[in-house]
């Protein structure tokens, strides 16, 4: 592992040659915290192994994940709280439990196209508002999203399977047609979860489908305006969303809604 900046932001580039996380010294910091909340922490009992580490975490603003990486392991980043983007390189298969839980800055995913796994708690407490699951994903566990308060946009493949309690404590959720008990939970897990990746299924929401896909492409947006015409971009979703909302927050489209207009005018006149 080593650090540098970029974009002015503080990077660990991860390769997999060592374990971030340390239980040990995990704990040492835990015990000291419960023990003394309301002191400053320059007075806590820490060795200086466990303040070096614990400052070392809270350091990171950026984490990129290197090529040839497969796995991240659980808890690697737990309670880096600092940690605003992570970029995954597409070797990246599995998420391990809890690998971000409680990054609770961090805003920003590039996924891993190859991403297969996603663990329980993954990213529990952190501050996403949109999230575009890979089409190779076929498992996401248990309170993977949970407490992402400003979570909105939530895609997912139809084929991947999606544990309890996916997108608990979120926007969308709240926003959603269920009626959810005091701690904001509901039973009908099942149902929420086939509401989940039905949201942009249904045939008249097709221009939001291509826009939440996991790449949109120009070319499939067209032959969409073809059959619907330009104010299908007017058009939202039951959850309230319009497709250039879905273009504006998918980290892998540079598309913009101006600009497939002006080019499919264009494109009509014969121009391109």
């Amino acid at each position: 592992m080593r650090v540098a900046t970029v974009d002015g932001l503080v990077t660990l580039f991860y390769d997999g040659s060592k374990e971030p996380y340390n239980e040990e010294l995990h704990h040492e910091f835990q015990d000291e915290w419960y023990n003394r909340l309301n002191s400053k922490y320059e007075e806590w009992n820490l060795s200086e192994e466990c303040r070096n580490y614990w400052n070392e975490r809270q350091s990171w603003e950026q984490v990129i994940i290197e090529e040839g990486v497969k796995e991240i392991p659980d808890s690697s980043f737990l309670s880096c709280l600092n940690i605003k983007r992570v970029v995954f390189a597409n070797t990246v298969i599995r998420i391990g439990t809890s690998a971000f839980v409680h990054c609770q800055s961090l805003v920003y995913i590039r996924w891993s196209a190859s991403i297969e796994f996603i663990g329980r708690q993954a990213f529990f407490y952190c501050n996403l508002s949109s999230v575009f699951i890979p089409p190779r994903c076929t498992t996401v566990e248990s309170c993977a999203f949970v407490g992402n308060k400003n979570l909105a946009i939530f895609s997912t493949p139809l084929e991947t399977e999606l544990g309890y309690n996916v997108i608990g404590h979120t926007k969308l959720l709240n926003d959603s047609p269920f009626e959810l008990d005091s701690d904001g939970h509901t039973a009908d897990n099942a149902a929420i979860n086939e509401w989940l990746k039905n949201i942009n299924n249904d045939d008249k929401y097709s221009l939001h489908r291509t826009c939440a896909s996991h790449q949109p492409l120009k070319e499939v947006i067209f032959s969409v305006i073809d059959k619907k015409g330009l104010g299908a971009f007017k058009e939202k979703n039951g959850i309230g969303i319009s497709p250039s909302r879905y273009l504006k927050e998918n980290p892998y489209c540079d598309l913009r809604e101006l600009e497939i207009i002006q080019d499919y005018v264009m494109k009509m006149m014969g121009e391109i």
